[in-house]
């Protein structure tokens, strides 16, 4: 009995200091990952507010808009316009280029940008997805500064659902897409590998 009250204090001492130990290692491990997250984002958000400062560009205009008026008054304006979205397509018609942005997935409205870019701008996106072997597009988010001179709104939209596996219900709705035409300024990648990392 007089040897497990010796015993038990030491017990006590060597268990808080291992789960000290653990608990402090941990909290600074888990520290060390906000801070990695942290500075990916902040890159993104860097390349974002350098774009925004050096054309002067309108930000956060996606904020109450449901009508064709209300966008159109908050886009076509003198100034540049910054964007964020993906993008669909590239194409040449007149003889100028082409390239079909789709908003982000965290947009507050469902638009469409199409915007007349230089070669430059083209070539450094299909440069891009040329240079990478295991290409997936499908998170290649762009932050784009764009002039835009017109806006419009089809006023139906086609929505299909699945019945079976060779049947679709397709249903005409309302539509709530805005398609903003217009010319591409510049454009930054703001991809997150994040993803694709864990």
């Amino acid at each position: 009995m007089k040897n497990i009250k010796k015993v038990a204090p030491l017990l006590i001492v060597i268990i808080v200091l291992v789960g000290g130990y653990y608990l402090f290692f941990r909290d600074k491990q888990i520290e060390e990952q906000r801070n990695g997250k942290q500075e990916e984002i902040s890159e993104s958000e860097m390349l974002i507010k350098e774009l925004v400062e050096k054309y002067q560009a309108i930000t956060n205009w996606e904020d109450d808009l449901t009508y064709t008026l209300q966008v159109q008054e908050k886009l076509i304006i003198d100034k540049p316009i910054l964007f964020k979205g993906y993008v669909d397509d590239i194409f040449n018609r007149d003889e100028k280029t082409f390239i079909h942005f789709s908003s982000s997935f965290f947009s507050e409205i469902n638009y469409i940008l199409e915007l007349e870019c230089e070669k430059s701008i083209v070539n450094t996106i299909l440069t891009q997805k040329l240079d990478n072997e295991i290409y997936l597009g499908f998170f290649d988010e762009y932050a784009v500064i764009a002039s835009i001179q017109e806006v419009i709104k089809p006023i139906f939209a086609l929505e299909g659902s699945a019945l079976s596996e060779d049947e679709v219900e397709i249903s005409v709705e309302s539509s709530d897409l805005f398609i903003a035409k217009g010319v591409c300024i510049d454009i930054v990648n703001i991809e997150d590998n994040e993803l694709f990392n864990d």
